[in-house]
């Protein structure tokens, strides 16, 4: 049934991308010098190729209502990785030195922006307005929770009314205060502590991971595979 909905070239390239990353994986030295590099370079490979993927789905895909799941798949799966990449990043302090700021925004595919709307700022304020407020950028928590929300909503509108139930359990983009997220207090260790931000990260996570169950639970069939019969 996917299959039916994805034109030739999108099959193809999904074929090639499992194949590649499989030989990828195959080629893998046991050398532990080499390996952790050999392991970056194939999962540089299946990225550029998920990303060609990607843009098939973008730009060849009849907008039904199961590109509309599709597509909120890999938004749901965008929001649990970076919210928790950025939480983790402020609990162990990475954001405070250079190296640890710039992985961050690297993470969140926004280095570019981020050097051309604040040159060489480093510090959590632009951070946060651009990885949590910006609702320009595609990359930012407020743009995908935003996307998820309409999503959602014309999906309510030729699959299910609950669909639109679902979207009240989502953060709102519209009550985050940039001053209020940006607030932080010193712990008993000494550490800078932001905590409205770390609250906010873990409920767009929570959020997120609930809606895919909520999502699994109306659209998707979870029938046992096995072939059962009842003997008279």
């Amino acid at each position: 049934q996917v299959r039916e909905r994805l034109s030739q070239e999108h099959w193809h390239l999904i074929e090639r991308t499992e194949s590649s990353f499989a030989r990828d994986c195959a080629a893998l030295s046991t050398d532990a010098e080499y390996a952790t590099a050999e392991a970056l370079t194939a999962l540089q490979n299946a990225s550029e190729l998920l990303a060609a993927i990607t843009g098939s789905q973008t730009d060849r895909m009849v907008r039904d209502d199961g590109w509309r799941l599709l597509s909120m798949g890999r938004h749901i799966e965008r929001l649990v990785t970076l919210s928790r990449s950025l939480s983790l990043a402020l609990e162990h302090g990475c954001v405070h030195d250079q190296a640890g700021f710039e992985a961050v925004i690297a993470l969140f595919d926004s280095t570019i922006t981020f050097h051309a709307q604040y040159q060489q700022r480093r510090d959590m304020v632009a951070l946060i307005d651009l990885l949590v407020m910006d609702r320009d950028n595609p990359r930012s928590l407020a743009w995908v929770v935003q996307t998820l929300r309409s999503r959602l909503d014309k999906l309510a509108g030729s699959a299910t009314p609950q669909d639109a139930v679902l979207a009240r359990g989502l953060p709102n983009p519209d009550s985050w205060v940039l001053q209020d997220l940006s607030n932080w207090q010193r712990s008993p260790e000494g550490l800078r502590s932001w905590s409205d931000l770390a609250e906010l990260l873990d409920g767009c996570e929570i959020a997120a991971v609930e809606l895919s169950n909520e999502l699994s639970r109306l659209h998707f069939s979870h029938a046992d595979l096995r072939n059962q019969s009842l003997g008279a």
